[in-house]
């Protein structure tokens, strides 16, 4: 009786020591999962911080290129109305250039003829 109570016992044992051994080895893989997924949130922070970061430094290129836009939007509209000015002045000159030619024409033509120019 005492040899199967101690065998019992020593069954019961290596029972507990077995299930001591397996929980460990758990808790060893539940740390090494642990720290994997730890692993994997800072990457996944450290992507979102530079993602975020790429994102902004867009917008800012995008306001950037819409200001330049704008800007020369203004420049063209200035130098069209310059040029505008300018050649309604060149188209006024000649026809005032032929306004006078026709003048000294009709003069030479009719020199007895008084004209107004």
């Amino acid at each position: 009786k005492q040899w199967y109570q101690r065998r019992v016992a020593i069954t019961a044992g290596e029972s507990l020591r077995l299930e001591v051994e397996t929980s460990n080895k758990a808790l060893i893989d539940l740390q090494r999962e642990h720290t994997k997924v730890k692993e994997s949130c800072k990457t996944a922070c450290s992507n979102l911080h530079y993602t975020t970061m790429q994102v902004t430094t867009l917008k800012q290129s995008r306001e950037n290129a819409l200001q330049k836009l704008k800007k020369a939007q203004q420049n063209y509209d200035a130098l069209n109305r310059s040029l505008t000015k300018q050649a309604a002045g060149w188209v006024q000159e000649r026809l005032d250039d032929r306004t006078v030619d026709r003048t000294r024409k009709m003069q030479r033509l009719f020199p007895n003829l008084n004209t107004v120019a």
